[in-house]
């Protein structure tokens, strides 16, 4: 039995250390930040706090390998949404939509572009923009109650070298592409994601992406992307994203791994044995996925990407013209399987919900099909109107999956779990995965559907994602790791948001430690935040 000082010891928990093997019975021990014991019984005589966890599930605090909170943690540095799952790591950044660099010659069409990730949330307006080193120092100072891994946004470098235009890049826009990207990198960007169904990433072609890649493997960092296609042309896009790796000699990531629309449903089976095939060969390539069958992203990303070339404005102003209404309707309607993902013929105009609209509020909660009914107005109008009022602000939620391919992506032995969350910032709805993916996961898929051992489902919360993203103290239980520690109860925990009410505490979640401090207690958070901005060190082994 060992005996020494602890600050906080949890007795008697079910650890499951985040390695994937079976869990056991142990003490945990932590002081001045980490977890300095982990045995079957310790000596509690000089311990601070003691935590009884007989019964509870103790796991490395959970890490949200796909999150958009770069603003959300700005604005509200609680981060409450995220604690109460047990989440106590997001990795921002991703999408290639960063919140950083911008730069003033840019700024307002990079402002309008971010706000689907809430740019106009800012709790301070930027002036003279700031580059990524100024925006992670901001975010330190805040000092946001979970970690923060972040990475650098294709979308926004291209913004800020060149602006919203519909043209390949030159060589003067990638050397400033790179340049930026290079600084991020040194400031401690974990690596570049890319967004290739947005404006104005949708502009870009391979080669400029693999250009930055090899700066971003030159850093020792990871590429991420949302694919150019997770409809009807996901092989393709799978195979751009992989050559973008092999090229560029650097791990790849896809974001939220999914496969859209009807037609579609079953293709993960294509989509996982293809990549399985490509690591048995020794490419280093994993995926996140989130536990629900509908997406959410902005209105506006519906549009044709050449209609968004120059920008919101750019775009609303347009859309005013009845003509340019009918050319973009016969587009839509035409161009089903192109070069961009037509996310109307995907979801469809009833499968589109609002919940998001700050001028329209009165529509959140119906879909576009819905509005156009009851106001016996042709849905495409209402589209067409909407993103005129709302242009970036407007947000959807998408049901367009199918359970099973959910369930087989949730499975896979190179998948992690995320929440791909949207903020509402004051809004009452928003996509549920923001409040409840992991104990969904927990509950649903490994409670109650048993997909999942609690084990797997664990190490594909924190021990994958620590790996994957190269964070060297995090994910794992286990001496000289930060106390980042979630204790759960393997019987009760659930997530409890719905669509129509997302804003439900999820249940289950007992305590929750940040680097060694109790950040959460019974749903009841602390005043005090413990969590870090991480910076990956230059060209780390």
């Amino acid at each position: 039995m060992t005996s020494q000082l602890f600050d906080t010891v949890i007795r008697q928990a079910r650890v499951v250390d985040g390695s994937g093997r079976p869990s056991y019975i142990a003490d945990i021990g932590m002081a001045d930040g980490v977890i300095s014991a982990l045995e079957p019984q310790l000596s509690v005589k000089h311990a601070g706090q003691i935590i009884d966890a007989d019964g509870l599930v103790a796991a490395p605090g959970f890490i949200d390998s796909h999150s958009h909170d770069d603003v959300y943690l700005l604005a509200d540095p609680n981060g409450s949404a995220k604690i109460r799952q047990g989440i106590t790591t997001v990795i921002i950044g991703n999408c290639g939509f960063s919140i950083a660099p911008v730069l003033p010659e840019t700024q307002s069409q990079a402002m309008a572009s971010l706000g689907i990730i809430g740019a106009d949330h800012l709790p301070r307006k930027l002036d003279r923009g700031w580059r990524f080193s100024e925006f992670l120092d901001i975010l330190e100072q805040v000092q946001p109650a979970v970690n923060v891994v972040p990475l650098v946004g294709h979308g926004t470098l291209r913004i800020a070298a060149m602006g919203i235009e519909n043209r390949p890049a030159v060589s003067e826009d990638r050397h400033r592409m790179r340049d930026l990207l290079e600084e991020a990198m040194r400031a401690g960007a974990f690596g570049l994601s890319s967004g290739l169904v947005y404006v104005p990433a949708a502009f870009a072609n391979t080669d400029e992406l693999i250009d930055l890649a090899r700066v971003t493997a030159a850093n020792g960092g990871i590429y991420t992307t949302h694919l150019r296609s997770e409809a009807d042309q996901v092989m393709d896009a799978i195979d751009e994203a992989l050559e973008i790796g092999r090229q560029a000699q650097l791990p790849v990531h896809i974001s939220h791994h999914k496969v859209m629309g009807r037609k579609n449903w079953g293709r993960s089976r294509e989509t996982l044995e293809y990549l399985q095939r490509v690591r048995d060969e020794g490419m280093r390539v994993t995926c996140d996925v989130y536990p629900y069958t509908a997406g959410s992203t902005s209105l506006a990303s519906a549009l044709p990407p050449s209609l968004q070339a120059e920008g919101p404005e750019a775009f609303a102003e347009k859309l005013k013209n009845q003509t340019v209404r009918s050319e973009v309707r016969k587009i839509i309607e035409n161009e089903t399987s192109g070069d961009w993902e037509n996310l109307i013929y995907v979801d469809t105009f009833e499968g589109m919900v609002l919940v998001r609209a700050p001028r329209n509020p009165q529509y959140c909660g119906r879909s576009i099909a819905a509005i156009a009914e009851k106001e016996r107005r042709d849905p495409y109008d209402v589209f067409f109107d909407l993103v005129v009022e709302e242009k970036m602000d407007a947000v959807i939620v998408e049901f367009m999956m199918q359970e099973d391919d959910v369930i087989r992506i949730l499975k896979s032995p190179f998948s992690m779990v995320a929440t791909d969350g949207l903020p509402g910032f004051g809004s009452d709805m928003f996509h549920p995965r923001f409040t409840g993916a992991f104990p969904r996961v927990l509950g649903r898929y490994v409670r109650e559907k048993q997909c999942l051992t609690v084990e797997q489902a664990v190490w594909k919360m924190t021990g994958l994602p620590a790996d994957t993203f190269g964070l060297k103290r995090k994910g794992h239980l286990a001496p000289n790791h930060d106390a980042d520690i979630v204790l759960f109860d393997p019987s009760t925990i659930a997530d409890r948001g719905t669509y129509e009410s997302p804003d439900l505490k999820p249940t289950g979640i007992r305590h929750v430690w940040v680097n060694g401090r109790l950040s959460l207690s019974d749903n009841v958070s602390s005043s005090k935040r413990w969590g870090r901005v991480l910076r990956r060190r230059n060209r780390e082994p």
